[in-house]
């Protein structure tokens, strides 16, 4: 059994106010296994679609000149955290690319990370480049894996990733106050059952003309949803996940 956590935070409007409230989150929270949260949380929204009318394909370096530091204020507040944090995702600059790159922690210091693959064309139009690894590790006995939201619409990244693991974190990032909204977690719950694993999604929030939207954060199963956000309103949703018995013999010879 782990305690999951997933903070689906609201946008404030500005990067030092998002940042303010996920350092604030990680530095509160207590009996947690893993904390997961959105990806580009740092982001108010719109900031990636106006640097990208305004720059073109040079955007991302804009957004990178912007948010570098945010990875920073991150790992320090995970020195607090006894458990393993899933930093949503920032901009990481590696050989004059750019990359949307989720950072796994432990006490301050860097698990592993994973570089978002299936990039979607607003990352494209930024300038973006995608990833071309999957990652995969061991945290309190578990095979864990991340994909990063439209990851989980390529079959082949998904089957990359969770054919590997027995928990899976998704984080994703705010849709868009036009999208249509979609009723259940569908895409999470195929591959749950498909490959037998606990996929936990990790959304945003946000205000756009005075309505909230957004999409619940969610723990799928193989067997359904255990546990889900109660509206698009910001909190931690916790759930204790009870992983199947194949899991729990390979932890036991491990």
């Amino acid at each position: 059994m782990v305690r999951v956590g997933l903070y689906q935070v609201e946008d404030r409007g500005s990067l030092e106010e998002n940042v303010s409230a996920v350092v604030g989150c990680i530095k509160r929270v207590e009996n947690l296994d893993f904390l997961c949260v959105p990806e580009f949380f740092a982001h108010p929204l719109g900031f990636l679609r106006d640097l990208t009318e305004k720059f073109g394909k040079k955007a991302v370096e804009k957004a990178y000149e912007r948010t570098w530091w945010v990875i920073d204020e991150v790992r320090e507040a995970s020195k607090s955290f006894d458990g393993c944090l899933i930093a949503g995702t920032v901009i990481e600059k590696s050989n004059s690319k750019y990359y949307n790159t989720c950072y796994i922690l432990r006490r301050g210091e860097v698990v592993a990370k994973y570089r978002k693959i299936n990039i979607i064309q607003e990352e494209v139009e930024a300038g973006i480049a995608p990833g071309s690894d999957v990652v995969s590790f061991r945290s309190k006995g578990v095979d864990v894996g991340v994909m990063v939201c439209a990851d989980c619409l390529s079959d082949k990244v998904v089957d990359s990733i969770c054919s590997k693991a027995k928990l899976v974190f998704l984080p994703i990032s705010m849709t868009s106050p036009d999208h249509p909204s979609v009723e259940g977690h569908p895409l999470s719950l195929k591959a749950a059952r498909k490959y037998g694993v606990v996929i936990a999604k990790t959304s945003r929030t946000a205000v756009y003309r005075g309505k909230k939207f957004g999409v619940k954060s969610a723990v799928i199963t193989p067997q359904g949803v255990l546990a889900e956000a109660m509206s698009v309103d910001e909190q931690l949703l916790i759930a204790s996940v009870r992983l199947d018995p194949d899991q729990s013999k390979r932890d036991s010879q491990s």
